[in-house]
């Protein structure tokens, strides 16, 4: 199975080349790399650029932000599983896109397939985002399962469409509720860290983008036709603070 591992970053010259190297560490060797760099001015290029012969397509030009750089990505894409890594993030170990390709193989049935991240700050475990315990139903309540750790079929980007231009932050919230909540597309749980993610992200790292977060997650419903509330979206706060206890 073909994999397109793609990578979206901004002005990374501290992250990336952790990134990079965890991708073309993989033992399991049949897949493309694809980095779309945002116009990047400090030493982020230079960085890839060292990499280059390994990386299968390098786009750096100015996007309208995360969710336009990953669509590019996707569009470039020839994998039959589409892979989106951050450049603040990297694969736990150099098994994991065999165990992805694995974990398919064993059930052709399914179309995406979700993993856990495992949150750190200067080395140090702050939360386990697990998805061993998501039920669709949960999306209800404003929680949606690991994006970095979400492998997804390239077909279902081309029946569902991609990500949503409008949206900052949340995003990846509503193409999983278009997925799997509104399209009910097959998926398979798998208990193993695939992606390990440093904390701080734009999602994460302050109380404005927390209150940016709930107010597009809401949005999310209103454009999906599905009936919400903002004190059910609330209690997924919770949720994450036992993540962080139970780490």
């Amino acid at each position: 199975m073909d994999i397109s591992v793609i990578t979206v970053c901004l002005n990374s010259e501290s992250t990336i080349e952790k990134t990079i190297q965890s991708v073309l560490k993989q033992n399991y060797k049949n897949f493309e790399y694809i980095i779309i760099d945002g116009g990047s001015t400090d030493n982020t290029i230079n960085i890839i650029n060292k990499y280059k012969s390994q990386i299968s397509k390098i786009i750096s030009e100015k996007d309208t932000g995360i969710y336009d750089a990953i669509n590019k990505g996707i569009n470039f894409a020839n994998g039959e599983i589409i892979s989106i890594l951050h450049s603040d993030d990297k694969f736990f170990d150099d098994e994991i896109l065999n165990n992805i390709v694995k974990s398919f193989k064993e059930e052709n049935t399914i179309d995406c397939l979700i993993g856990n991240t495992i949150m750190v700050k200067r080395n140090k475990i702050l939360r386990k985002y697990s998805s061993k315990n998501f039920k669709t139903w949960m999306m209800y309540f404003g929680i949606s399962p690991p994006h970095p750790s979400t492998f997804i079929k390239k077909k279902i980007y081309d029946k569902i469409g991609l990500y949503k231009l409008d949206y900052s932050i949340a995003g990846d919230f509503e193409f999983f509720l278009r997925m799997l909540y509104v399209e009910n597309t097959k998926f398979k749980l798998i208990d193993l860290p695939c992606v390990e993610m440093e904390y701080g992200g734009k999602s994460t790292h302050s109380f404005k983008s927390n209150l940016i977060s709930t107010k597009e997650i809401f949005k999310s419903f209103k454009e999906n036709k599905i009936y919400n509330n903002y004190f059910f979206i609330l209690l997924r706060l919770p949720v994450k603070l036992i993540q962080f206890i139970m780490k």
